[in-house]
């Protein structure tokens, strides 16, 4: 049975492969006549229409898909199922198919297949089913079941498939390319493909390459019997008008091209094939960096510069270039005339490196496999060499000791300093230069201009009068490639006078002090006519009018312009004595009397009477009739005064004009005695060869002698000029024994007598030896003389000054007992009258001797204008017998009297003292005189002290009842309460000069003091008032106590600087910045200003320096 079913699947097997073949056949028909019509249709079209590239590859790949399809459709699927592969037709439809074919088949196949299926579904198959099955394949067996499949009927499809074959056969072999163009053309669809023109474009470049990021200009001819009317490129979907250069040839510029060009052209509706232009890598710098490192000395970062080849450097300068390229295989780097060939690394980076030391400039050109010498560039290096420093100085000397010179300086440098020298050499009268000397000047190194202050004192330089200093300033710059640079100041000199030219400036400048005070001197006395003879004039007015008002305004100008008179004439005094002393040893004597007659210049105009003159200006604004007298009264003692002073000062000018000249003249005698003496001994030494020489020596030592005779006639004349002339006689013999030796000397030399010579200079030498000894013992008993009649006249004068306050004493117990209407009360009036004029002569003969002795202080002269002014007022109140006013200047005047005694007798005993050294042979350490130097602490405390005592002990005497009835009486009583009452007056004076003396050096730290010049003028007031009580007595020993604290104050600031003197102290140098500051010249703060940062660029260095030198008033 299962051989019968088995057959039929077979022939079902058979059924189905001739079934796909079938299909097969007839998918191959239809595909040859789809393909076949297709491809006519659109290479038929292309051939006509030469569609652009876009819409051929639309057609292509639409062929393309359409052909995948019908094949896949029609042909490889059948064939596959043919082949088995993939889902075929079931034996069941296949039994369809043939029961349709075979009628008397129908569905008995399909049956049997199906009790088949049914048997093998049933786990015990029924017999029956089994046999049904096996009969009916038996039965079906011997039908052809293949010939249910005719394949001629196939042919029926050729009419589809034929025509277009034969079509494409026939056009293939009448013209084959309406076919193989098109096609050609389709099957390069990217590709754009010209129409055939009726003219043709011929482009005239050699090749169509060009160089990136350069322009190419395309040039193209247009020929052929029909020219078009313009011809424009398509390039990148664009179309472009061509330029027409001519009527055939056309030109288009490509920009900047950076890659590949592909274009075609179209004209007259035609569109040409495409072109390419290739475009060839250029070697590119895409951009490139300088390293810069600086020299070390600079100060200056190290730094880098990006794409600026021109640059400017310090010389030194380490620079490292850095190319950052594309597409460059090599680099030509030249610099200077050396060329070097630069290799890339990895990163197309390009470095080379130089030490630059000079100006250079450097090319760069970049190559690659395509092209050489391209981007090629140039620059300029400027190197700038290390230049000079600056220096500029400005000299500026003191105003009074010119030989300490301040210096103000400005340097400038590149980029700093090494050192700043100040040089010195010297060169003596003679002509020899000493070896240079030089102090260092600190300076800030690093600051590239500043301001620099220098100080120095020529007298440390070992300089004589006729020496010449010559200085300047060196300063080195820091250039730490060549080496240090120095630049020089210009040279600065400074040359002492001799002591001739010193001996007449000197004399110059005391002929002006003295012509000066001679002035000033008589328009006080000018001032002083005028002052009497106006108040007689305004005497009996009620009323000033305009004019009497403007001259007493015109007195008070005078005055006011004298004041200004008198200072100027004290500072050239004072310079004057200064710059002597500066350049020559002056003698100690003459040295002393010098500060104190300086000291009487400053007393001329004192502090009370520039106070007087402003309050006398204050009146005068609001003067009226009954302010008259009292502003006239002022006038008139303040200019007598003035007067006085004059006078005075006058007169001991004169006198010092002859001592100093006295003095002089003798030690220049004594000096040429000496050179005399050594020319004896050379020429006695000497041959009669040198004879001509050592004559004009002998030659110089007479010319010297004349001017010491000179000087002794005016000595004579100097002595003459005095009030009471000095004891001098001109020594005429002796000046001309030695003249006579001096000529026979010469003589001698002359004559070549050298022994006769030599002892006729010995004999000269020793009589001026005997002639200078004999004016020096002159001088000694001149001045003994002089002091000793002075002392007595003081003397003289001091009694007077006793007997009268005894007498002013006298009259005032008396008046005290009288009443206003006392027929005794005239006689009091005579007997004030008395005492009046016994003063006036007291103060004549006290003027006088002013005069003449320096050691009398100037407040002596004040003192006796205070006892006049108190006097005068006490006669008026007398007059007008107002008692009580009377009394009062009375005791005024008592004061003032007792006072001014006191004063004498401190000044008759320095006389006595100074006559008593003189008289030991130590005139020339004559004692200071009162006031001069700083008061001791020490003695005024211990003063003070006695001063307590005795007033406690006058305290005591007082409350026992002692002091009218004891052994001193009333008249003693007063006399020793005005004698404490002058103590303390005289112990306030020298705290004050004390106070002034500290606070004039800047060591005033005791603030107490002001406290007890105030408590003890207190007390002073109290004394004159005879009132001594418990606060009086508490006021002393608080004076006492503070007196004592100020001394051990004192002490210790005496051991300090005892110790810093031990330990060797500089003296303070001066500051000189702060001179200029002091003369009105900007110092510090420019300074701070011209700070200019190392780290600023030479640019910018520049322009702040030139904005520092641009500003007035500072050193360039």
């Amino acid at each position: 049975m299962n051989d019968h079913y088995n057959i039929l699947i077979d022939k079902l097997d058979a059924f189905i492969r001739k079934y796909y073949k079938n299909q097969l056949i007839k998918g191959l028909l239809y595909s040859i006549a789809l393909l076949g019509s297709f491809f006519l249709i659109i290479a038929l079209l292309e051939s006509f229409a030469w569609f652009s590239p876009p819409v051929r590859t639309v057609l292509f790949y639409s062929y393309l898909a359409g052909a995948v399809f019908i094949l896949g459709r029609y042909v490889a699927v059948p064939l596959l199922k043919l082949n088995k592969a993939g889902k075929r037709i079931s034996h069941e439809l296949a039994a369809e198919i043939i029961g349709k074919h075979f009628s008397e088949v129908k569905d008995s196949l399909l049956n049997t297949l199906q009790l088949h299926k049914l048997a093998q579904a049933s786990p015990a198959p029924d017999e029956l089913i089994l046999a049904g099955i096996n009969q009916k394949a038996a039965q079906l067996r011997p039908l052809p079941f293949l010939s249910a499949i005719d394949l001629s009927k196939n042919k029926r499809y050729l009419p589809y498939a034929l025509p277009p074959v034969i079509i494409l056969l026939a056009i293939l072999m009448l013209a084959p390319s309406s076919i193989t163009e098109p096609g050609k053309r389709l099957i390069r669809y990217g590709e754009t493909f010209a129409k055939p023109l009726p003219f043709t474009l011929h482009i005239e470049n050699e090749t169509l390459t060009a160089i990136q990021q350069e322009d190419f200009v395309l040039r193209v001819t247009v020929k052929g019997e029909e020219i078009p009317d313009q011809v424009y490129l398509v390039s990148e979907g664009s179309e472009f008008r061509m330029q027409q250069e001519s009527k055939l040839e056309y030109s288009f510029t490509f920009k900047k091209l950076q890659k590949n060009q592909y274009f075609r052209f179209l004209a007259g509706g035609y569109q040409s094939s495409e072109y390419e232009l290739l475009v060839l890598p250029r070697p590119t710098i895409l951009n490139f960096n300088l390293e810069l490192d600086y020299p070390s000395y600079t100060g200056i970062k190290p730094e880098s510069v990006s794409n600026s080849g021109d640059i400017v450097i310090p010389q030194g300068t380490n620079v490292t270039w850095k190319f950052y390229t594309r597409d460059t295989r090599l680099i030509n780097f030249r610099l200077g005339k050396q060329t070097r060939a630069l290799q890339t690394d990895k990163n197309n980076v390009f470095t080379t490196k130089a030490r630059l030391m000079n100006p250079v400039d450097y090319g760069v050109s970049v190559e690659n496999e395509f092209m050489t010498g391209s981007d090629s560039m140039s620059f300029f290096i400027n190197v700038i060499p290390d230049v000079y420093p600056v220096i500029n100085v400005e000299e500026y000397r003191d105003t009074i000791y010119d030989n300490r010179l301040y210096f103000r300086g400005l340097i400038k440098d590149d980029y700093g300093f090494s050192r700043l020298e100040f040089r010195l050499s010297r060169k003596t009268g003679e002509g020899t230069n000493s070896a240079e000397t030089s102090v260092t000047v600190p300076i800030d190194k690093q600051n590239v201009q500043q301001a620099f202050y220098h100080y120095f004192d020529l007298s440390t330089a070992g300089l004589v009068p006729g020496d010449e200093a010559e200085y300047y300033f060196q300063v080195w710059d820091n250039d730490g490639v060549n080496g240090s640079k120095s630049t020089r100041s210009h040279k600065m000199s400074f040359r002492i006078p001799s002591l001739q030219e010193i001996e007449e400036m000197v004399k110059k400048n005391q002929e002006n002090v003295k012509s000066e005070l001679e002035k000033s001197l008589d328009e006080a006395r000018s001032i002083q006519k005028e002052i009497e003879s106006l108040n007689k004039n305004l005497f009996d007015k009620k009323n000033l009018n305009y004019q009497e008002k403007k001259q007493i305004q015109d007195l008070l100008d005078r005055q006011k312009n004298l004041q200004k008179q008198v200072e100027q004439m004290k500072e050239q005094y004072e310079k004057s004595n200064q710059k002597e002393s500066q350049y020559k040893d002056v003698n100690e004597n003459i040295l002393e009397k010098q500060q104190q007659l300086e000291k009487l210049f400053e007393e001329i105009m004192t502090d009370e009477m520039k106070k007087l003159f402003e309050e006398l200006q204050q009146m005068m604004d609001n003067l009226d009739k009954n302010k008259l007298n009292e502003v006239m009264d002022k006038l008139k003692f303040s200019t007598e005064d003035l007067e006085k002073n004059l006078d005075r000062n006058l007169e001991l000018f004169k006198q010092l004009e002859f001592d100093k000249k006295l003095t002089e003249t003798i030690d220049k005698l004594k000096a040429l005695a000496g050179e005399q003496k050594k020319l004896s001994e050379e020429t006695g030494a000497a041959d009669k060869k040198d004879s001509d020489q050592l004559g004009e020596e002998q030659k110089k030592i007479s010319e010297k002698f004349d001017k010491i005779r000179e000087d002794l006639k005016d000595l004579q004349e100097k002595n003459k000029s005095l009030e009471e002339p000095n004891n001098f006689s001109n020594p005429e013999g002796k000046q001309q024994e030695i003249q006579k030796d001096l000529d026979q000397s010469e003589e001698s030399l002359g004559k070549k007598q050298m022994k006769q010579a030599s002892g006729q200079q010995k004999d000269a030498s020793d009589k001026m030896e005997k002639m200078g000894e004999m004016l020096s013992d002159m001088q000694q008993e001149m001045e003994e003389e002089a002091l000793g009649e002075d002392i007595e006249a003081l003397r003289i004068i001091l009694e007077n000054l006793v007997r009268t306050s005894f007498d002013q004493e006298s009259v005032m117990d008396e008046l005290s007992k009288l009443k206003r209407n006392d027929p005794k009360y005239a006689g009091i009036i005579e007997k004030q009258k008395a005492i009046k004029d016994n003063l006036l002569m007291i103060e004549d003969s006290l003027f006088a001797l002013s005069k003449r002795q320096s050691m009398i202080e100037s407040f002596v002269n004040r003192e006796i204008s205070a006892i006049n002014d108190n006097i005068n007022q006490a006669m008026e109140a007398l007059h007008n017998r107002v008692v009580s006013t009377v009394l009062n200047k009375q005791q005024y005047t008592m004061t003032s009297v007792n006072n001014l005694a006191l004063m004498l007798a401190e000044s008759l005993k320095q006389m006595q003292q100074n006559m008593a050294m003189k008289s030991s042979g130590k005139s020339g350490k004559s004692c200071p005189m009162p006031g001069q130097g700083k008061p001791s602490m020490k003695s005024m405390r211990q003063m003070q002290e006695k001063l307590n005592q005795q007033m406690e002990a006058m305290k005591k005497s007082m409350q026992e009842g002692k002091g009218q009835e004891g052994k001193t009486g009333r008249s003693g009583m007063s006399e020793q309460l005005a004698r404490m009452a002058a103590e303390q007056e005289s112990l306030r004076k020298q705290l004050q000069e004390y106070r002034d003396q500290m606070q004039k050096e800047g060591r005033l730290s005791d603030k107490g003091l002001n406290k007890m010049i105030q408590d003890m003028e207190r007390t002073e007031t109290e004394l004159v008032n005879k009132i001594i009580n418990q606060e009086t007595m508490r006021r002393q020993e608080e004076i006492l106590t503070r007196l004592l604290e100020s001394e051990k104050a004192e002490m210790q600031r005496e051991q300090e600087e005892r110790r810093e003197s031990n330990e060797g102290r500089d003296i303070p140098r001066p500051d000189p910045a702060s001179f200029f500051d002091s003369i009105g010249l900007p110092s510090r703060e420019t300074e701070l200003l011209r700070t200019i940062p190392p780290s600023f660029k030479n640019y910018y260095r520049n322009k702040v320096n030139e904005y520092f030198i641009s500003i007035p008033g500072q050193v360039q």
